[in-house]
């Protein structure tokens, strides 16, 4: 990267105060071995300079560095956006220690009173992680903070000091992962034939010259130079021989050789591990450099050039070449793990929302039910069946019930099913609060339940005994280790049927008891789903060991006159409540209880969400 300037002497100084001028290589490298200052001579001392003007420049907390940017220009959201702040800035400072320790928390009142006097909104790294970012205008919000770093840092120093430059790149580093994730339904994996469109927009960006840029970006043309490529000096690494400081100041040197070479030989995985790189390539220049020297502009153009050629004509490629079946757009599934990306943009520019079509993720499903960045989804984050995306050829129909792609398939060869109601929907509680898109069953009337009487679940006896009834000479329990529930059937509904409670590990034992009302009692069937298998009560235990019994009888010829007798104690369990015994495992165990009328076939439910804790 070219420098900002050259080192000089004094008797070069002396001869420009003379009027002595002296030629301005754009490069900056030819002359800067004659020119360097002793090695011993620290041109970037850390630590504050403030101005010694009294004056501070005022700072305007409203307005972007950069207002044309897609952080500000657009509208977007991050799942868990407070958790994720703190994640990318912990990983941030670990990385560039140096680079943030100045900024971690606010000046020492102490050693820096006069900061307080200028500074009228002072921020540090820490003051960002405490505060509430998850509201309407958040991002934006935490955007301008950020921002504020190095505004703060610019009005206080001195332009020209380490510390100055250090908040610039670390308000560019921040910005880049919040880039990342904005995108991150965007952000395929580099496949061959990606990897040559980028090479292609690649060498756009070498061959450039200054009448090209302002074409590509639609602006005025007038006597501007179409020979010389402006990217030549970015081509390659600065180097540290002829400009150490600039090594002093930039913390990840970049240059296009070396993000070509990245690029050709595999090391960028994914689109923006190279779209960062390119910004921060352009970036450093902006840092090192003064804003009216030659190569800050250039640099700035190229900038601006490389993020119309991506955001305008490679992505809209990309979807095109995706749609005609030429390549297929596929996500790392570990980074979608990661950032949640249901509340990102919503849906995906195109093709699936995974690499395989028979993934078992649906991240327009996801709620964020508790989630962290330290785990991956499990099963009950989703509220329906995942493989439900709507692809970019589905009708508008679809897209708004957001129906499996092959329904919609089904329909197009089957013309006479156009009038059939569209029933394959997803639950998302955001649609269902909105009157349209609700599901039809959440709007009906609250119909109280008719079969279900009481559903109880409680402590298995073994565990209740001993509690309430300890052995002889000892005391009782000081802790409760039992417990009951009931659920009355005239207080629920088809709207309220839902529970979720958390329980110690030693009440994993327990009973669900059910109690129907008397009416047609004979026409009612009951069953017991926990985690998607079906539990046995006692009544059906019982009535399956006799049937096999009888089966037994049936096939003994000197036996077919025989009846089965059942004990007391069966008799007793057939006519009183039904009772399921459970083994719940740790972590959440999901348990659904089914009345059927086999007459109507009405059905009545109740769910539970039951948490052991480990």
């Amino acid at each position: 990267m070219p420098p900002r300037r050259k080192r000089v002497s004094k008797e070069e100084e002396n001869e420009k105060d003379s009027g002595i001028n002296h030629d301005n290589n754009a490069g900056g490298n030819a002359d800067a071995t004659e020119s360097a200052a002793s090695p011993s001579v620290v041109k970037y001392p850390p630590g504050k300079h403030p101005k010694i003007e009294e004056d501070t420049p005022t700072v305007d907390y409203e307005t972007p560095l950069d207002p044309r940017s897609e952080l500000f220009t657009e509208e977007w959201k991050i799942p868990r956006f407070n958790l994720f702040i703190n994640f990318i800035l912990d990983e941030l400072i670990e990385k560039y220690k140096l680079l943030f320790k100045d900024f971690i928390k606010l000046p020492s009142r102490k050693f820096h009173p006069q900061y307080y006097y200028k500074i009228q909104q002072p921020i540090s790294i820490n003051e960002i992680k405490s505060r509430d970012y998850e509201f309407n205008n958040g991002p934006r919000t935490f955007l301008l903070d950020v921002e504020l770093l190095t505004k703060n840092c610019r009005a206080y120093n001195e332009t020209d000091t380490l510390i100055v430059k250090n908040s610039m790149q670390i308000v560019n580093y921040i910005k880049c992962e919040i880039l990342r994730a904005k995108n991150i339904t965007k952000n395929y994996l580099i496949s061959d034939p990606i990897r040559v469109k980028l090479l292609n927009y690649l060498d756009k960006v070498y061959k450039v010259t200054d009448k090209g840029v302002e074409m590509e970006l639609g602006n005025k043309i007038s006597n501007l130079d179409d020979k010389l490529h402006i990217s030549e000096p970015f081509q390659e690494l600065v180097s540290k021989e002829d400009l150490p400081e600039y090594y002093e100041i930039i913390q990840k040197p970049l240059a296009l050789d070396t993000i070509k070479n990245n690029l050709e030989y595999g090391i960028y995985t994914k689109i923006y591990d190279f779209l960062i790189d390119m910004q921060l390539l352009f970036q450093n220049a902006l840092v090192f450099n003064s804003s009216d020297s030659l190569i800050y502009q250039d640099a700035s153009k190229l900038l601006n050039y490389f993020n119309h050629l991506i955001d305008k004509k490679f992505f809209a490629e990309l979807i095109d070449a995706s749609e005609r079946g030429e390549l297929k757009l596929e996500y790392d599934k570990v980074e979608f793990e990661q950032y949640l990306a249901n509340g990102g943009n919503t849906k995906p520019l195109a093709g699936p929302l995974l690499p395989d079509d028979d993934h078992d993720f649906d991240f327009d499903n996801i709620e964020g039910l508790g989630n962290g960045y330290n785990r991956s989804l499990l099963t009950e984050d989703y509220l329906l069946s995942g493989n439900v995306i709507p692809s970019t050829t589905t009708n508008v129909d679809a897209l708004v019930a957001n129906v499996d792609t092959n329904e919609v398939k089904r329909r197009k060869l089957s013309p006479e099913l156009e009038d059939e109601s569209l029933k394959i929907m997803k639950y998302n509680i955001v649609k269902a609060v909105t009157k349209d898109s609700a599901v039809s069953q959440y709007l009906l009337d609250k119909k109280q339940f008719t079969f279900i009487r009481q559903v109880s679940i409680f402590s298995s006896k073994h565990l209740y005994n001993v509690a309430t009834k300890p052995m002889s000479g000892s005391r009782p329990s000081c802790n409760q280790n039992w417990v009951e529930y009931k659920f009355i059937g005239k207080e629920l509904n088809q709207n309220e049927n839902a529970f979720s409670f958390s329980l110690e590990p030693i009440q994993s034992f327990l009973t669900l008891e059910s109690t129907l009302n008397e009416n047609n009692n004979t026409s009612f069937e009951t069953v017991l789903i926990m985690n998607n298998e079906i539990v046995k009560s006692d009544k059906q235990a019982i009535m399956q060991k006799r049937q096999q019994q009888q089966n037994q009888i049936n096939h003994d010829t000197h036996n077919k006159e025989n009846s089965i007798d059942l004990s007391k104690d069966q008799n007793e369990s057939l006519l009183g409540p039904e009772k399921f015994e459970l083994r719940l495992h740790e972590g959440l165990n999901q348990l659904e209880f089914r009345c059927t009328d086999k007459i109507s076939g009405q059905i009545e439910k109740i769910k539970f969400w039951i948490s052991i804790y480990p």
